[in-house]
């Protein structure tokens, strides 16, 4: 046995033990493949494939995901009246299933920030302040707001684009 390993040719990808490779056999694949001419950069062409903004139809949408915010508001809180105990679970769990369906109309390269503001109706007002610096073109935010006797909220999703 140790005379046949003699007479075989290996590679560093084929094992002679137990083969019947001989010299015929590797002298034609390396015959075959040197027919074959590997790729180069003439015979390649370029694709020029990486987006720095997003196209018209991957941008935020936000009619779609206000719609999704209205649904989720009026049927979480209608008929409820405030609970000064229940608001932070309230908030909280709204904030979620809006985060979750907005994930599921898997917006390419968006990152998005839910913001749940939720208080009782007793006359007074109320002012927030939002400061960020994004891009116009790419970046966007929609907004909706929910209200009967007790209870006003005001969710904001804001869609971000990953460069």
């Amino acid at each position: 046995m140790a005379e046949n390993d003699k007479n075989v040719e290996t590679s560093d990808a084929v094992s002679a033990v137990g083969s019947d490779i001989t010299r015929e056999t590797v002298s034609e694949v390396a015959a075959e493949s040197a027919i074959i001419a590997p790729p180069s950069c003439e015979t390649i062409p370029a694709i020029h494939s990486y987006q720095i903004k997003p196209v018209l139809a991957d941008k935020f949408k936000g009619g779609t995901v206000k719609e999704i915010m209205r649904n989720i508001l009026t049927e979480k809180l209608s008929g409820k009246s405030y609970d000064p105990d229940q608001v932070k679970k309230w908030t909280v769990d709204l904030a979620n299933e809006i985060s979750e369906k907005v994930t599921e109309l898997k917006m390419k390269r968006y990152k998005h920030i839910v913001q749940v503001i939720l208080g009782e109706h007793k006359g007074a007002g109320v002012k927030s302040g939002v400061r960020c610096l994004w891009d116009a073109e790419t970046d966007g935010y929609t907004s909706e707001t929910f209200s009967n006797d007790t209870i006003f909220c005001l969710v904001v999703v804001y869609a971000v684009y990953l460069y």
